[in-house]
């Protein structure tokens, strides 16, 4: 896959695959079972900067993580990603908490889309009782006027939204302690060293074998912490790109406003709440909300 390839960001990953045996000279996938696998970091120079590649695999992450929904009449099961319209991912009934699907509607031979909860059309009024079915254009225009009338608030206003998309992106739960991690390793190295010396020039009589593999154990431990604060550290990348992103959006709406934009949306909400036929809830990224009445209702 394109997107997953490590070599974009300037990376590689040797031994890929492997040769069974040189009679038969059959090439396998290597899992890493069968022979040990290497990550080179910054083996040439990167097409794209870390933290878009870094994004890129959360994003692919979260499609194919998604919670596999097998409904009624429907030949794909829900968990499946779907690019053409934000809100199959976004909205969601406010009363079941089911997600909302998008149908058309025949009305006096004209076509009209809509978006009903998936409950209520599988179930009836079984599982989901008061749920509203929302005209598209309807539903677009409040999400856009959220949106809209959040990014025009006052400078504290939006300065607390962005803190809250910033607390909720970047969720940094614990100290960085990777460079106090690799001067603890860098001390091992030099004292096991130290004793290989002292034993080759017979300045000791024996070789503190508890010793050394107590040092071994140490840095074996230390070694695989480290990966956990790399990860760290490329999350936080990631979510300062996003945030950068999302400010850049919210600062140029305040003045000139758009229409309805399905990559805008995906950018900057985490969900839209259908409560009634006449308010949608609008949860922006980080987790503020923001109740957004419906003019056409």
């Amino acid at each position: 896959m394109t997107l997953a390839n490590e070599k974009y960001a300037g990376n590689a990953v040797l031994n890929k695959t492997y040769v069974v045996d040189c009679i038969s000279k059959k090439v396998r996938r290597n899992d890493g079972k069968a022979r040990p696998m290497y990550f080179v970091e910054n083996n040439h120079p990167a097409i794209i900067d870390p933290a878009t590649f870094g994004r890129a695999q959360e994003e692919l992450a979260r499609r194919t993580g998604k919670r596999k929904v097998k409904q009624k009449g429907t030949k794909t099961e829900l968990g499946r990603y779907s690019s053409k319209y934000a809100l199959t991912e976004l909205l969601v009934c406010g009363e079941c908490g089911t997600p909302y699907r998008r149908c058309t509607w025949t009305v006096k031979g004209e076509k009209k889309p809509v978006w009903r909860c998936i409950n209520r059309l599988d179930f009836g009024k079984r599982y989901c009782h008061h749920s509203p079915t929302m005209e598209e254009s309807v539903l677009q225009e409040a999400v856009m006027a959220a949106i809209m009338s959040t990014a025009k608030q006052s400078s504290d206003v939006l300065g607390t939204l962005k803190l809250h998309i910033g607390m909720g992106l970047k969720n940094d739960d614990g100290e960085d302690n990777s460079l106090d991690i690799q001067i603890r390793i860098a001390e091992i190295d030099a004292e096991f060293k130290t004793m290989l010396q002292a034993i080759a020039t017979d300045t000791v009589e024996d070789f503190d074998e508890q010793r050394a593999t107590t040092l071994m154990a140490e840095k074996n431990s230390l070694e695989q912490q480290l990966p956990k604060y790399d990860n760290a550290q490329q999350e936080r990348e990631n979510a300062e790109s996003r945030l950068d992103e999302i400010f850049t959006i919210l600062n140029g709406l305040e003045n000139h406003p758009m229409e309805y934009d399905d990559r805008l949306v995906r950018q900057v909400l985490e969900c839209v709440v259908v409560e009634s036929k006449e308010k949608i809830k609008a949860v922006f990224a980080g987790g503020l909300e923001v109740e957004q009445a419906i003019e056409n209702a």
